[in-house]
């Protein structure tokens, strides 16, 4: 009889034994909290939002919280640990306390508990622990449990173009600027761009281009040569951006985004000599660039070898591309002055003429104007002066051509009348002393030469 009681006592030693190694090990696999003599608590991950969380954004972790005992669980207080990659956020409760678990509450019935955390930007992709700690008041004991949460990379690139603005009608390079400043590789990129207006086009090549392989903090230059329409608008147009690309994860992403270009700017000008007259100088203005100028003002600025009586300056106003004006100045030659002496019978009289050189006939010019995109611009100009028909250089400091040319025809005309006159005067005077050796009178000889005697 005793035997069989020793064995019934060892037998029940073992059952009991069993039983707690059975609790033992169902709490180191699922954090089973006893809460006083028969209530189980069991905390799981139930989902994260977003599945991947991705890095540098938040991710929200929530966990249920269930009583598989048969007794109620009280006090049940869960703790959130973060630890790189993840950290708290500022405002949020990272301890939640549950008051009353009943027996078997379970399943559907769970209580949820939720914590939101922050995903570190250069965290890798991949799975990272978690922390979560539980203690219940009551019983007083605690214990620790680490949760995988999943990670992606973030994808992302930055688009920059080196242009602003661009002049129709000329060809024009436009680089685009891919920039992964994302923590992950992007790869089989496919980049494209387009006006919705058809204004701005890309010339030698179409408007695609392939890349493959962006490595993080990496940067391509993709370059196109472009033409926008030389009878385009001045004015901001849009362009479209579209890059796509596969992730390290193998899904395909997509960055749709617009840029603006300005169509127009700067032009240029042809300045040329038109006439002179009297000391007035007019000259030729005409736009000969691509776009229309605004505002447009003439200004002779100070020099050595002019000078301008007057004003000094002359408003156009607007000049549309093609089109052309006249300006007048009152300029005359600030250059130096000769004497040179002409003879004149036996008097010497002086005679003034202006000295030319090189450089004497090139008077620079400016013009002001204002672009299309509202700067203030100034061109210099050199034109080369032509002298005037004016006979009196001192006047106005530019030498006659035609006065000179005036003056020697003179001479000349003078000279070969001098000569006629001395040989027609030589001649009557032989004739008129032959007759009288021969007592014949010139009228008698004309006479019969008539009558033919």
């Amino acid at each position: 009889m005793k035997r069989n009681v020793y064995l019934f006592g060892v037998a029940g030693a073992s059952v009991v034994a069993l039983f707690f190694m059975v609790i033992m090990a169902g709490m180191a696999s699922a954090a089973i909290l006893p809460t006083g003599s028969s209530a189980i608590v069991k905390v799981s991950l139930l989902n994260q939002n977003p599945d991947p969380a991705r890095t540098g954004e938040t991710v929200e972790l929530k966990f249920t919280v269930e009583n598989t005992g048969g007794a109620i669980a009280s006090d049940t207080a869960i703790e959130l640990v973060p630890s790189y990659p993840f950290s708290k956020i500022a405002g949020e409760e990272y301890v939640k306390n549950v008051s009353t678990l009943q027996g078997f509450q379970q399943g559907a019935d769970a209580a949820i508990v939720s914590f939101r955390v922050m995903v570190n930007k250069d965290a890798s992709a991949g799975v990272s622990k978690v922390q979560l700690k539980q203690s219940s008041a009551s019983s007083g004991i605690s214990m620790t449990q680490d949760f995988d949460v999943s990670i992606t990379s973030r994808e992302f690139a930055q688009i920059v173009l080196d242009k602003s603005k661009i002049s129709p009608g000329n060809e024009t390079g436009l680089k685009f600027t891919l920039n992964n400043r994302g923590s992950s590789p992007l790869r089989n990129l496919i980049f494209s761009w387009s006006d919705p207006k058809g204004v701005i086009l890309p010339v030698f090549s179409d408007n695609t281009k392939y890349v493959n392989y962006i490595d993080v903090g990496g940067s391509v230059d993709l370059e196109y040569t472009v033409v926008a329409d030389v009878n385009a608008a001045p004015g901001l147009y849009q362009l479209n951006l579209d890059m796509r690309f596969d992730a390290l994860n193998g899904t395909a992403s997509e960055i749709k985004t617009t840029t603006g270009i300005f169509v127009g700017g700067e032009t240029d000008f042809d300045v040329t000599y038109s006439e002179s007259s009297s000391g007035q100088v007019s000259l030729s203005v005409s736009n000969i660039g691509n776009n229309p100028a605004y505002s447009v003002t003439v200004r002779v600025p100070e020099q050595q070898n002019f000078r301008v009586t007057g004003s000094s300056s002359s408003i156009i106003g607007n000049l549309d591309k093609g089109d052309y004006t006249i300006v007048t100045f009152q300029i005359s030659s600030a250059g130096t002055f000769g004497n040179r002496t002409a003879s004149q019978g036996s008097e010497q009289a002086p005679v003034q003429t202006f000295q030319r050189n090189a450089t004497s006939t090139n008077l620079k010019v400016l013009v002001d104007y204002t672009d299309t995109t509202g700067e203030r611009h100034s061109l210099e100009k050199t034109v080369t002066i032509q002298p005037s028909s004016s006979s009196t250089s001192s006047t106005n400091g530019f030498s006659s051509r035609q006065s000179s040319n005036s003056s020697v025809i003179m001479i000349v005309v003078v000279a070969v009348v001098a000569v006629a006159g001395f040989i027609v005067y030589w001649k009557r005077k032989r004739v008129k002393k032959f007759f009288h050796r021969g007592s014949v009178s010139p009228h008698e000889a004309r006479e019969g030469r008539k009558t033919g005697a």
